[in-house]
């Protein structure tokens, strides 16, 4: 724990932003592997997309790219600090 865990956590960090970012381009199995009420999140967007002009895909993609963008900040100051250590 104390000698693995800070080497690997940068990679971890980044690993999660990617699958992350990934997840929204799995439109396809979204759109095939949803049914009834359920909806994922890249599916209700595309529905958003698609059949109504509504403010609220803006506004969830702002908040899904703010929160990306803090996070990758945060990471970094992380990074910097144990660095610095």
């Amino acid at each position: 724990m104390h000698v693995t865990l800070p080497q690997i956590r940068a990679g971890m960090i980044a690993a999660f932003l990617f699958a992350f970012i990934t997840s929204f381009d799995e439109l396809t199995i979204a759109l095939f592997v949803t049914g009834g009420s359920t909806s994922t999140l890249p599916r209700q967007m595309w529905n958003d997309l698609m059949l109504q002009v509504n403010p609220t895909l803006a506004a969830v993609s702002t908040v899904v790219l703010v929160f990306i963008s803090i996070f990758i900040v945060l990471a970094e100051i992380f990074r910097r600090r144990t660095i610095a250590r």
